[in-house]
């Protein structure tokens, strides 16, 4: 084997030089010579058995796999971290409790039911989620998804009854079987959402507007934002944020209940909240079948912030997060916590943010999160029974302030991207049209559609080589680059697949100048010519070919005039075409001899997308034009072996590991670009 040398030395001006000295490789000099599979030939037999093997090793790591509490837990720092997950968890648990009480009613069930949500969820999330700084529970877009299904489910109409005593009063409408109903609807379309995982907004009538609870709603509103504001203003000099939450539902509580809101000017309050855990209950699994489509959308947006927010926080404190064991973690927290009455769940920007910024370490902070829910729905529940829901809308309105703050990405993505602006308008327009539900099914069919066009519009270029560099770059975009004579290089950051051969084919023969069906053409078009001539008895021809600087010119004379012609010929005149003789002008086929196809981008190719490459070879070939590929990946060779892609015209001999090697095998097979060849036709008619 040709010996490989390579050196590295430093020049005079300190500058790294880089040099390799070796033979040029092709795909069967490399096979044969440079690299040897690994033999990892295995029966089917030892391959089950493999699998299937135990070990203690196998199962402790099953079980740290499946229980990531074990592996932090046992080494907790407890003096370097007890502390601040206790203060992140105090907090969070405060914002939780809120959040929790008014979620609900987005849920479209009684305040209770977020309170259940935000203490049997977080608790599973402890034992078997990853990530250290999320802060899972109730969520506002998942309690609108959820809401939007209870109310299609069982709406008011359904629950209208008849007084007892049979007067002509108007039906009154049961609150309690309509929100028992509503429960069963949620807690069922929960346990679909965690079944997945594992293996619009809430519809109301307003008729009239109560003026004390439009003066308190919009009391707590100003006070609410005005906290937010003075905690982002002030995060870095604020030990921890102001619980802007807990004061408004504290200070409404007190002003409902010494005021006697409820009674005296008729507002909405929470209203009983039962003392205690309920005990677990199978869901209605009758209603399953009208749930199925929203319980996918419900998983799939839950699961998309709950991984997005976790990869953020891992990202930013240098850890890492495993996204199975997040969907694992996520599908128990809604399937188990069903049993309990409680509705799907995810994690919360808000309150991951507070979890993150009051010092939380690991997930001890929301372990300690759901104590304080839990401390209030066994304790003191009964506190919060005069807690006007204009507050808790309160709430809600101004947390979902901030994803209107994302109207500010749209002069970003304009600027940076205007295909991924286009997802985020229609997802925007589709939600507010169709609901949160089919919005999403609109958005992500969308975004499926824009892979598709990107794949099936990728930039092509011919690239050049820049000198003294081993760079090869785009030949419009460079001036440096310079294009070798004879070859073409031709760059498309695209796979190739079913989809868009036809249009990498096309691209290739644009780009190059160089299509093998004109050229075939020509050559077809000078054969019916020769065969035309020999045709013509009444006067015989013969083809006379002179050689001239510029090309090839191909005559055809009678033989009356050959003698004639054939001392023209040798005494270097030149036969002048008169007004009688006919020309015909041929395009002639160019200077390319090689083309050399950059498939460094390319990750993929299928059977559809093989044939394509393997025709336009075999096409190229027919008029003598050599086509090569370069800067194949292993991975992608091993797919061409697989598609019996070496055979016939192409073989391993045309497969280079890098540009350079398969432009110097280029140059040494054609030295030297063949002349344009222009072929001219002249009959002369004889005299009569």
């Amino acid at each position: 084997m040709e010996q490989e040398e390579a050196a590295v030395r430093v020049d005079a001006d300190s500058q790294l030089m880089y040099r390799i000295e070796r033979p040029v490789y092709n795909e069967a000099l490399i096979r044969s010579q440079v690299l040897n599979r690994r033999d990892k030939s295995t029966t089917l037999r030892e391959r089950v058995a493999h699998q299937f093997r135990c070990s203690s090793q196998r199962a402790k790591a099953a079980v740290l796999t499946f229980l990531p509490i074990l592996t932090w837990l046992p080494s907790y720092p407890v003096k370097q971290y007890l502390f601040s997950d206790v203060v992140s968890g105090l907090s969070t648990g405060v914002v939780q409790l809120p959040q929790g009480l008014a979620y609900a009613m987005l849920a479209a069930v009684p305040p209770v039911y977020g309170l259940y949500s935000s203490f049997y969820p977080v608790l599973l999330y402890t034992f078997f989620g990853t990530s250290r700084h999320i802060s899972v529970g109730t969520f506002a877009v998942i309690s609108l998804m959820i809401g939007g299904v209870a109310v299609r489910e069982a709406p008011d109409s359904m629950f209208y009854t008849l007084p007892a005593n049979g007067s002509n009063i108007s039906a009154v409408l049961d609150v309690e079987a309509r929100d028992a109903k509503r429960v069963q609807v949620a807690i069922v379309l929960t346990t679909m959402v965690g079944i997945i995982q594992s293996v619009k907004a809430v519809f109301s009538d307003i008729t009239s507007a109560n003026i004390t609870t439009l003066i308190l709603g919009l009391a707590c509103i100003v006070f609410l934002y005005g906290v937010k504001d003075i905690n982002e203003r002030f995060k870095k000099k604020l030990p921890v944020p102001i619980p802007g939450e807990i004061i408004v539902v504290i200070v409404s509580t007190g002003v409902s209940y010494g005021l006697s809101l409820s009674e005296g000017h008729k507002v909405d309050v929470v209203g009983k909240i039962p003392t205690g855990l309920l005990p677990p209950a199978a869901p209605e699994f009758s209603l399953l079948p009208n749930l199925v489509t929203d319980s996918f959308a419900v998983a799939i947006v839950g699961f998309s912030m709950g991984i997005s927010l976790a990869k953020i926080f891992a990202l930013k404190h240098g850890y890492s997060v495993d996204g199975n064991q997040e969907l694992i973690a996520l599908g128990l927290c809604n399937f188990v916590s069903s049993f309990f009455k409680t509705f799907a769940i995810t994690c919360s920007m808000s309150r991951s943010l507070v979890q993150e910024s009051t010092g939380g370490k690991t997930q001890i902070a929301g372990l300690l999160a759901s104590l304080v829910v839990l401390l209030v729905v066994v304790a003191i529940g009964f506190v919060f029974q005069p807690l006007p829901q204009t507050a808790l809308a309160a709430i809600i309105m101004v947390n979902l302030l901030g994803m209107f703050k994302q109207f500010r990405d749209i002069p970003t993505l304009w600027k940076t991207s205007k295909i991924e602006l286009a997802i985020w308008f229609v997802a925007f327009v589709a939600s507010v049209l169709l609901g949160l539900d089919y919005g999403l099914l609109v958005a992500i069919a969308f975004a499926i559609l824009t892979v598709i066009y990107r794949t099936q519009s990728p930039k092509s270029a011919i690239l050049g080589h820049v000198p003294g560099t081993g760079m090869y770059c785009d030949l419009e975009e460079y001036e440096e680059a310079v294009e070798y004579e004879g070859i073409k290089i031709f760059h498309s950051n695209s796979s190739i697949y079913f989809a868009n051969c036809d249009l990498y084919v096309n691209a290739l023969k644009k780009k190059t100048g160089v299509n093998p069906e004109h050229l075939q053409a020509a050559l077809k078009a000078r054969k019916k010519q020769k065969e035309k001539v020999n045709y013509n008895h009444a006067s015989p021809s013969k083809i006379c070919v002179k050689f001239q600087k510029q090309g090839v010119t191909s005559e055809i004379v009678s033989n009356n005039h050959l003698m004639e012609e054939q001392r023209n010929c040798q005494s270097g005149e030149v036969h002048s075409v008169s007004d009688s003789e006919q020309s015909v002008f041929l395009k002639p086929p160019g200077d390319v001899t090689s083309i050399i196809l950059d498939w460094t981008p390319v990750n993929f190719i299928d059977t559809v997308g093989a044939k394509a490459i393997k025709q336009v070879m075999k096409e190229y070939a027919a008029v003598d034009v050599q086509v090569v590929i370069a800067g194949c990946s292993r991975s992608l060779l091993a797919e061409l072996d697989t598609l019996q892609f070496f055979t016939g015209v192409m073989n391993t001999d045309l497969v280079f590991p890098t540009v350079h090697d398969a432009v110097l095998h280029c140059q040494h097979s054609h030295p030297a670009a063949a002349p344009g060849i222009q072929m001219t036709r002249e009959e002369t008619i004889p005299s009569p």
